[in-house]
């Protein structure tokens, strides 16, 4: 079976192919996770052309590791996914205070390909500055 309908485009990090010969491309479900990495790693306003493109995790970053900052993180990466990632569907946001250390939430992230339905999932962390748990 055909997966062409999952979609490509450049790989990213962008780097040349290996042979010199252009751009490197990522294809399928590695292409759809790039861009989800994209788009958690983007803050709204850094696209002129696109200003209202990824999601504004960074706005977090001096807040507290409370509660409602990770429920904040939460909204924030479905409401960003579901609006610039058409090609999945957003199951589960959850973030997690680090074990590790007080100045971390781990976003645990669980999604499908529409076309494939294909169950996916990353982690994102999310360093908070200077900040510990308020819970």
């Amino acid at each position: 079976m055909s997966r062409e309908f999952l979609g490509r485009g450049w790989s990213f990090p962008v780097r040349p192919r290996p042979d010199g010969a252009g751009v490197s491309l990522s294809q399928y479900e590695r292409n759809i996770l790039q861009c989800v990495h994209i788009i958690l790693n983007t803050q709204p306003g850094e696209r002129p052309m696109l200003p209202e493109f990824g999601c504004a995790l960074q706005d977090l970053v001096f807040k507290t590791n409370s509660q409602r900052t990770r429920h904040e993180a939460e909204m924030m990466v479905r409401e960003a996914l579901s609006r610039w990632e058409p090609r999945v569907d957003v199951q589960k946001v959850e973030a997690r205070p680090s074990k590790d250390n007080p100045n971390q939430i781990s976003l645990h992230i669980d999604y499908v390909v529409r076309k494939s339905n294909n169950h996916q999932n990353l982690v994102q962390l999310l360093h908070l500055q200077e900040f510990f748990d308020a819970d």
